[in-house]
C-alpha cells in the first residue's frame, strides 16, 4: 500500500509515523523544508517539499501509483483543492481530508454532491470529534479514555485503579471472575508505559489504568468497581467559547431535557454576545475561569464536571486545576500538543482529549477501512482494536471462544451478533457472522489480520 501525506504537522507526522511502522510506503509532502528535514531524520518516509495542491507536485509524489492521498495540511482550502486535484488527476485514488472550519464541514459533509464534487471521499472535522469525545467521558466521569466499537454499542472504558484499591495485589481471576453474573472484562492494562493483555493470573497494581469492556447499560456496574460515585451529570462548566466551546453546549442543549445547568465562562465580550444568541439554555458568563471568586460566586463547589477546551494548554490546566480544588468533582481537559499528555496525568488532570489525536485516529480507521482502529490515548500506541469478522468457512465458525486459539498477547473483548452487542465468556460459541473486537499488541494484530481480516 502506497499513501501520501500532505502536511507534516503534528497530525500529518503521527499518521505517517504510524503507517510506516506499518510497513506502509509513505510519501510526506510539506512547503516547509526544515520541517521535512527533521521528519526523514526520524521516519523511514519519502519527503517532497511543495504544496499538495500543485499537479506538478503530486505527479512526483506518485499519484497515479498511490491508493489514497490523505490532506491534513493546516489549511483547509489547501486540503480541498489538493484533493480535488488528485481526483482530476487520478480518479481511482482515495482522498481524504480535515476541514476546521465548522461551516464548511458542515456543508460537505450533508450535502454528498458537494463532497464528490470537491473530490473529498472522507472529510473529518477535528472539533466535532472532539466535543464527541467530551460527550462520551460524561456518560462516565472520571473515565481517562472511551473507545467506542460497533458505533458505541460497546465501549472500553479506560479507567485508573487507585493505590489504596481493594483489589490491587490480587488476581484478575479473583476480582472479575468469569461467571454468568460478571458482565465486564479487563482488556487491557497501561503500566509504566507499556501495555499489558492481562490475563485471569495477572495481578493488579496501583495507579494501573485498566481498560474494561461493557456495554453502557454496564457503566454503573464498572463505576462500582472502581468505587465511583455513580450519578448523572446535572451541573457543568464549560470554560471558552471558541469553536469546541459553542458545539459542545449546543450538543448538550439538543440532548439535554431539562434537568442539566451548563455555564460557559468566556472573556471576550463580543464573543460572549454571540454565543448568548447562539445558545437557548446555556448560561453564558464573561469573566476569566481563573478568577476564584467568580467560580465561587457561580457554585463551582455543585459543579460535576469542569470542561476546559480555551485555546491555550496552560491555562486549561490551570483552570482545571482550580476548579479541582474549589470542588468540581470531574475535570475534562483540551491538550492541542499531545507532548503535555503525560504531564496532565502526572498533576492528577486524568481526562483530556485532543483535537490531534482525534483526528489521527479518525484517518487511521478510514484508511483501514474499520479494520483496525487504534487506541489512541495509549500514547506509545502500543495496543490496537481488530475488527474481524467470522465467515462461513472460517475454522473459529462453531468453536468455543476457549477453543478457538487467537494469538498471544490478543484478547476478544466484544462480540456484534446481529444487532445483539456483548462480553463473550470462554464458553461463548462463534457463530458465522459475528464481527468480533479484538484488542492487541501491535505485533499480534499483524498475524490477527493476515489470519482473518481478509
Amino acid at each position: 500500500m502506497k499513501i501520501i501525506v500532505a502536511g507534516a504537522g503534528e497530525v500529518g507526522y503521527n499518521i505517517a509515523e504510524r503507517l510506516s511502522r506499518d510497513k506502509v510506503d509513505v510519501v510526506l509532502i510539506d512547503v516547509d523544508q526544515k520541517r521535512l528535514e527533521a521528519v526523514v531524520d526520524s521516519l523511514d518516509v519519502q519527503t517532497i517539499c511543495g504544496s499538495a495542491s500543485h499537479p506538478v507536485v503530486l505527479k512526483e509524489a506518485g499519484l497515479e501509483d498511490s491508493d489514497m492521498l490523505v490532506a491534513v495540511t493546516s489549511s483547509d482550502e489547501i486540503n480541498v483543492l489538493a484533493c480535488r486535484m488528485s481526483q482530476l488527476m487520478a480518479p481511482e485514488v482515495r482522498r481524504a481530508a480535515r476541514i476546521r472550519d465548522q461551516l464548511l464541514y458542515e456543508e460537505v459533509h450533508q450535502k454528498e454532491e458537494l463532497k464528490e464534487g470537491l473530490g473529498l471521499s472522507f472529510v473529518i472535522d477535528p472539533s466535532a470529534l472532539t466535543v464527541d469525545t467530551i460527550l462520551d467521558y460524561l456518560d462516565l466521569p472520571g473515565a481517562v479514555d472511551v473507545i467506542n466499537v460497533a458505533d458505541g454499542r460497546l465501549k472500553f472504558v479506560g479507567l485508573r485503579l487507585s493505590r489504596n484499591h481493594p483489589a490491587v495485589g490480587k488476581a484478575l481471576a479473583e476480582v472479575l471472575p468469569r461467571t454468568p453474573d460478571n458482565n465486564l472484562l479487563v482488556v487491557a492494562i497501561y503500566r509504566h508505559h507499556e501495555v499489558l493483555i492481562p490475563s485471569g493470573a495477572t495481578v493488579l497494581k496501583g495507579r494501573d489504568l485498566l481498560y474494561m469492556a461493557a456495554t453502557p447499560e454496564r457503566f454503573q456496574e464498572v463505576a462500582a468497581f472502581f468505587e465511583i460515585e455513580w450519578k448523572t451529570v446535572d451541573n457543568i462548566f464549560i470554560m471558552g467559547g471558541g469553536e469546541v466551546g459553542l458545539h459542545l453546549a449546543k450538543r448538550l442543549e439538543e440532548r439535554d431535557e431539562g434537568d442539566v445547568s451548563v455555564k460557559l465562562i468566556e472573556q471576550n465580550a463580543e464573543r460572549c454576545e454571540f454565543l448568548s444568541r447562539e445558545l437557548k439554555n446555556t448560561i453564558v458568563l464573561r469573566g476569566d475561569a481563573t478568577d476564584q471568586s467568580l467560580l465561587e460566586d457561580e457554585g463551582i463547589a455543585e459543579c460535576d464536571v469542569f470542561i476546559a477546551v480555551g485555546a491555550d494548554d496552560e491555562k486549561n490546566m490551570v483552570t482545571c486545576l482550580l476548579a479541582k480544588r474549589l470542588g468540581a468533582a470531574n475535570t475534562i481537559t483540551r491538550v492541542n500538543r499531545y507532548s503535555y499528555a503525560p504531564l496532565v496525568s502526572a498533576i492528577g488532570l486524568e481526562s483530556l482529549v485532543s483535537a490531534r489525536v482525534a483526528a489521527v485516529s479518525a484517518i487511521l480507521q478510514y484508511i483501514h477501512k474499520g479494520l483496525v482502529v487504534t487506541v489512541a490515548t495509549l500514547q506509545n500506541e502500543d495496543a490496537e482494536v481488530a475488527e474481524i469478522t467470522v465467515a462461513e468457512n472460517s475454522r473459529l465458525c462453531g468453536l468455543a471462544l476457549r477453543d478457538s486459539k487467537f494469538p498471544a498477547g490478543s484478547i476478544v473483548a466484544g462480540v456484534l451478533r446481529g444487532d445483539d452487542c456483548f462480553v463473550p465468556r470462554g464458553d461463548t460459541v462463534l457463530e458465522a457472522g459475528d464481527v468480533l473486537a479484538v484488542v492487541a499488541r501491535s505485533d499480534a494484530v499483524h498475524q490477527l489480520t493476515k489470519i482473518y481480516g481478509k
